[in-house]
């Protein structure tokens, strides 16, 4: 497939025998340097716009990379590496290293990823079967829990079910839209509503788009967590910055102050019957409390995350340093 930009404001699509892929899209503004990047999964768009844009093989704009002071003339990747090189008409030259972060979202046995930047890969842990959803557009955020799925676009939030209630069963379905460009850090659903973490502030929106809440914390937000719970009334585990660790039910203002942990808070899980906290830090130190008695019962190094198993009260397992 040869990428064709026009001085039409358009990028289109041509087999070698002359047969165009797909319709023509449109751009905004005129393309000067048009190039494929990573092996032909992405292109590089440049132009009179001053910005150099990463889109998908099929033309759908991802990210904006840089934007300059004059038109660009060429962007140029290079050979299997994360590096663009951006010529400008201002006679400037400048390199920009791209780092393709991990989006992902897990609950339980449903481990859900993104791939290729538009799509969604659904992977049950049991029985290792993957789905792939096609989004056709960026995927900036991903969600799971119990039978829902939620897929963060830039204008929108898509949510879907499962289709049967079966424990294994992997047919999603489009359940709603909230058709609202939301911001956002972090991102949590539950049976009825999504949760937007921005920085101090959790934001309760229901599916119908509209607000039902805010929190409003002491400190900047590093985890959260669904630990289950009726529907409309599920809980969180929160993590901050200065340590504090807090629970929130989604139908009640108040949060309820759990732990005062020494350092900042990199992940957290809840034992089975609720009475013990794991809690990784960001100096990899992974410690165990009791929240009866609020004493640490258990404390080790070199941890970047931890949980509980689902059956057993007594059994918690945590991985770093490559263990």
């Amino acid at each position: 497939v040869m990428a064709i930009g026009c001085w039409d404001g358009t990028l289109s699509f041509y087999q070698l025998n002359g047969t165009q892929v797909g319709k023509d899209k449109a751009l905004g503004y005129d393309p000067c340097s048009v190039s494929y990047f990573s092996n032909g999964e992405y292109m590089c768009v440049a132009g009179t716009d001053r910005r150099v844009t990463l889109a998908t093989k099929e033309g759908t704009t991802l990210t904006q990379i840089c934007e300059r002071n004059s038109w660009v003339w060429c962007a140029r990747p290079r050979p299997k590496q994360n590096y663009v090189a951006v010529g400008c008409e201002d006679g400037s030259i400048s390199m920009y290293q791209l780092i393709f972060s991990t989006v992902h979202g897990l609950y339980q046995d449903r481990y859900a990823y993104r791939d290729y930047m538009t799509d969604v890969i659904i992977q049950h842990l049991i029985t290792e079967q993957k789905v792939r959803i096609k989004c056709r557009d960026y995927v900036k955020k991903i969600a799971v829990y119990k039978d829902r799925l939620a897929v963060q676009l830039p204008d929108r939030v898509i949510i879907y079910e499962l289709l049967h209630d079966d424990s294994y069963d992997m047919h999603y379905r489009v359940a709603t839209k909230i058709q609202k460009k939301l911001d956002c850090n972090l991102l949590v659903v539950t049976s009825h509503h999504v949760i937007l973490c921005l920085e101090k502030k959790l934001q309760l929106y229901g599916f119908n788009g509209v607000m039902e809440r805010e929190w409003v914390l002491e400190a900047v937000i590093r985890y959260i967590k669904i630990v289950g719970g009726p529907e409309n009334r599920e809980g969180l585990l929160v993590g901050l910055k200065n340590g504090m660790i807090q629970k929130i039910f989604i139908d009640n203002a108040f949060p309820i102050q759990l732990i005062k942990h020494t350092s900042s808070i990199r992940c957290l899980d809840l034992s089975f019957r609720r009475q013990k906290l794991a809690v990784v830090d960001e100096s990899t130190a992974v410690v165990v409390y009791d929240l009866a008695t609020k004493k640490l019962v258990f404390e080790d190094k070199n941890a970047n995350s931890v949980a509980w198993n689902t059956e057993f009260e007594e059994m918690f397992c945590y991985s770093g340093n490559g263990q």
